[in-house]
């Protein structure tokens, strides 16, 4: 791999269960949004992601059935940001890394959340199961 150099490319999905539920009772409205980091080397940066374009159509395919009987499908959101590694991969280098400019003045409390999520709730986690299959479903 002589001149190929290390890019930690970042894309974007959102996973649905799909199809009526067994469950009773209304449903809430749920969506899974994932962001996957995941490393290519490559001659520059068009061709990591290339390559992660490929890697996320192949990611995306996949459909199983949830503990609901629905069918859980994930969509690529066809969005993607690239970081080249000038470093040499061991622990502790960093992978990826992005930047916002903010316009107005945000508390620590809301910069945390919008980036890194807030503490989910009972109700919330009961969701998130809705995206898992059957059979891991069965363990939780």
């Amino acid at each position: 791999m002589k001149n190929k150099k290390w890019f930690a490319v970042k894309t974007l999905y959102v996973t649905r269960a799909v199809g009526k539920s067994s469950a009773k009772g209304k449903q809430a409205f749920a969506e899974l949004l994932e962001e996957r980091v995941v490393l290519f080397q490559a001659a520059n940066a068009n061709a990591a992601v290339k390559a992660a374009e490929k890697d996320a159509k192949e990611y995306s395919q996949y459909t199983y059935t949830n503990f609901e009987g629905q069918a859980v499908r994930t969509e690529y959101l066809k969005a993607c940001d690239v970081f080249e590694l000038y470093e040499t991969l061991e622990s502790g280098v960093e992978l990826f890394a992005s930047t916002e400019v903010l316009t107005k003045k945000v508390s620590s409390k809301q910069l945390i959340a919008r980036r890194l999520g807030v503490l989910e709730t009972k109700s919330t986690i009961k969701m998130r199961k809705r995206f898992m299959s059957k059979e891991l479903g069965s363990y939780v």
